[in-house]
Parts: structure tokens; sequence; C-alpha cells
């Protein structure tokens, strides 16, 4: 396994030797989780098995609970590149909760959930995210999910300014589309928060002992022995502090890309501001026992049949860690304090050609919110939606149009609504452009119809665009433009 440099500095100040991951004022039913592809998988995963205690799931480029039903090849077939059919998934849900194995579904109610689709995606892609959408609206209601899918992106963590072009698919997998993912992903699962942290972070980057949480040598799990950990100074001395999970991709653990994910995925910065520790474990790749060549997190059954439920050894592990980071919590209430009046702060967050993504922040003594829509400013409102939690996502727009929104708390003690909020507005997006893009590697396109060998090189078919040897090693990212026609080209 390499080796850190213990001398590297990072934003957060120099990562120190591996230690016991802490204890904090931590409120364990405030954990949320995110993650991309694999750690999408996961995240899904995870918050449906630990929904009594999971408030918000974020997912970037991943499909619906169950979707590879126990097979490897459902996993990297119809759960990448197909449209999984939701039926089965639906059943095994509810057949879980039923029997205990996952919490019960009605928790899945009071989630948030914010998802990402790229439409240079092409390992990933859009009709596997849309039935990620599917699957959580047959559970949750509309308004508490966003879905982004306007941007050019390829398969990454999408960030405000670091990682590679936004269009490409490479390694790390973070990709630079002057988009703040975390950002949008957490106001959405919290509702409006503090600003990011803009310069030094306050606290510390810590690589802890993962062997703690298991009974069994991790590596025996496809996980690695250091996992990695961001505490603000606020938390370490002593603030009520919440946790975000962040599980990484598959090539994209530490082993395989250094820092570069548990430091720069922009998780790190909103959490300093916020009293949010984040945690990142680890996964290693493994060819044997069980096989896990490219470290990816298990969502197809590589440890064991229950992978996907509270008995699945890696969820196993990373509930362990909650409990150990939620061990010094002293009973603190999550509802938000203050009196009872108009909610502050709305901001009109994202927008996509379908969506605008609200939030506020929350208001003492409120029961639940009501988002209310018009389509010019003069015009008459209506009400759009009702969410327990101070975001919402309103969706059934018209593209390119502007719409503007206004909020008012209900009270618990009353029922009766607040005053307005003060309006915002947001133009949505122009439809996204056609794109059908797919990232294989040489041989899986020419196996698969969209390209020919000659001479041991790859050619796409249709455009004869050159993609290079002809074999498992290479990888090209492939457009349709129409029936039979393929290029070696990304979407604009």
């Amino acid at each position: 396994m390499k080796v850190l440099v213990l001398s590297l500095l990072l934003a957060a100040g120099a990562a120190r030797a591996q230690v016991a991951l802490g204890s904090y004022d931590v409120r364990l039913d405030e954990t949320t989780v995110s993650g991309l592809s694999s750690g999408a998988y996961m995240a899904v995963q995870f918050g449906t098995a630990w929904s009594s205690i999971v408030r918000g799931v974020g997912a970037f480029a991943g499909g619906p609970y169950y979707c590879s039903q126990d097979s490897v090849s459902t996993a990297t077939g119809t759960c990448q590149i197909g449209t999984p059919s939701l039926s089965p998934l639906f059943s095994a849900t509810d057949s879980y909760a039923a029997s205990g194995a996952i919490d019960p579904t009605g928790n899945l109610l009071r989630q948030k959930v914010w998802i990402f689709s790229g439409y240079n995606d092409g390992v990933v892609k859009r009709s596997v995210v849309d039935q990620l959408f599917n699957w959580y609206n047959h559970y949750d209601a509309a308004a508490d999910i966003a879905y982004q899918t306007r941007l050019n992106a390829g398969h990454g963590q999408i960030t405000l300014n670091y990682g590679n072009a936004c269009g490409s698919t490479q390694s790390s997998f973070i990709n630079n589309c002057g988009f703040d993912g975390a950002g949008m992903l957490l106001q959405h699962l919290f509702g409006r928060l503090n600003a990011r942290q803009g310069g030094t972070l306050s606290g510390q980057l810590i690589q802890f002992d993962q062997t703690a949480f298991s009974s069994t040598d991790p590596y025996n799990l496809s996980m690695s022995h250091s996992g990695y950990a961001y505490v603000p100074a606020s938390c370490a001395a002593g603030a009520h502090c919440r946790v975000h999970v962040a599980f990484h991709g598959c090539l994209q653990n530490a082993d395989a890309v250094g820092s570069d994910y548990y430091a720069h995925a922009g998780y790190n910065e909103w959490a300093d501001t916020n009293g949010l520790i984040v945690l990142y474990p680890q996964t290693i790749a493994s060819s044997a026992g069980p096989t896990n060549p490219n470290g990816c997190w298990d969502w197809w059954g590589y440890n064991e049949s229950g992978y996907a439920t509270k008995n699945g050894s890696q969820i196993q592990m990373v509930r362990a860690m909650l409990t150990r980071l939620a061990a010094k919590y002293s009973g603190w209430s999550a509802a938000p304090g203050g009196s009872f009046g108009v909610p502050q702060g709305l901001v009109a967050l994202d927008a996509s050609s379908s969506r605008v993504a609200l939030a506020w922040s929350p208001v003492g003594g409120a029961k639940s919110y009501n988002v209310y829509r018009a389509s010019c400013g003069s015009c008459a409102y209506a009400k759009a939606g009702s969410v327990a939690t101070p975001s919402a996502s309103d969706s059934g727009l018209a593209a390119s149009s502007t719409y503007f929104y206004k909020v008012r708390a209900v009270s618990t003690a009353t029922g009766g609504e607040s005053g307005d909020s003060a309006v915002v507005s947001r133009p949505t997006s122009a439809p996204q452009p056609y794109c059908d893009p797919y990232y294989r590697d040489n041989y899986t396109h020419t196996a698969e119809g969209r390209a020919y060998a000659y001479y041991g090189y790859a050619y796409a078919y249709g455009s004869n665009d050159s993609m290079g040897l002809w074999n498992i090693y290479s990888e090209t990212n492939l457009i349709q433009t129409s029936s039979g026609y393929f290029a070696a080209a990304t979407c604009p």
C-alpha cells in the first residue's frame, strides 16, 4: 500500500501519523451521506439500511438501491449503462424492511436527497441515474429530491475549482466544473448554511485506524487499515456537531489518488464553518478474497449477500465509526432555536432545465414550510409544495424561464402560517443538449458494438476515429450521434 508522505501540507494543516478515531458531541440522527459512483451506490445503501439516523443522501452518478441484485454482470451492465427495472428493487427493499434487515422505509419520507448526473458521463449513464430519482420518488416526496443534470460533466466528483476538465473522465475523477457540488448537496440536505471557508481551514485532517471497527482484518473485506476524517476546530473543542460520510468512487481511494478526494472533494470548506465532521472511510483494491481490483465499495456482493443491509460488513464498519464519533453526545436537540417567525435567508441555490433548488434558515417552532411560486414579479403566487425541513426542489418547470419564490413557516403550536419571506427569483436553464456517451475500455467497446478492431487497434464505427490499442487497458469516451455512428469525443 502506498505510504502517504507525512510532511505533505494540506489545506487543513499537515497530515498526521495514524491515530485512533476520536469522539465528539455528535448527534447520530443528524448524519448525512454522499458518494461518487460505487460510493454513490454505497451512500444509497447506507442511507436506506440506516434511515433511522440518516437525514439526507447525496449521489454523484449512482443508481437505485440493490440495483445489481447480487450480480457483478448486472452491476457493470444494466446498473451502469442500461435502464434498471424498479419493480424487483421495490420488492427487495420492502422485504428487507419487513424482516428488519434495514430500517423501515417510512423513514425515507423524512430524508432529503440530492442527485447529480453529468451529460458527458459514459460510466454511469443518465438512464441509470434517472432510475435512482424514480426509486427515491417512490418512497419520498418530489420536493425533497433535488436533481441536477444541466452540466457537461464527465464521470467524477464535481467541484468549484479543483480537478480535471469538466467534461473529462480520467484518474482522480474530480472535475473542475465551476460548480460547487458539495455546497449544493449539503445545503439541500441541511438548509441554508454559513458561507464556506475561503481561507485556511481551522481544523485537522486526520488519518485514523480502521482496524478498530472490524472483528477481522479489514483487508479481508477490501477495506483499508486507514481512513480519513476532517474535524473542524469547533468540533474538537466540544461544540455540537454533525457528521457527513463521503464515500469515494472506484479507483479513487487514497492508495489510488492520494489526498485528492479527502482533501479536495469540496466538503471540508463547508464543514469548517458549519460544525460538520466529514468521515472519509477507505477501501482497498483486492484481487482475491474478495475480488475487487478497482477498490470499489461493495454494491454487488463481493463480500456477502447481505451487503446492502445492516449486516453488510462494510456498512457495519462505517456504522461503528459513527458510533465512535458520537460517543460524547450531550443530548442536544436538533430543533432550531428562537421564536416562530418569517423564514430568513431564502436563496435559489441552483436550477436545471426543469427544476429550481431553494434553501433557507430553519425557523424555531416551525413544523413545516410552504413554498409559493409565481411566473413573474407581479403575478399571483400559488402554492408549489410543502416540506418539513428548510430546503425544497420545485420541479415540472419550463426551460429557459424565470420563476419567483417566497416561503412561509407553519407553526407547530397553532398550525398557522408566518408572513412571507423575502422573494427570490431564478431562471431555469436551457434544455440539456442530446448526448449519448459511453466510456469503456477499447475491447469492451468492440464487444458491445460501438467500435471495430483492425490490426490490433480500435476504431469507432461511423466516424472511424482512432481509439488506440485494442485491449482492456486503453479506455475511450465515445458519443453516439446517430444510429451506428460513434465518435471519439465529448459533448460540448
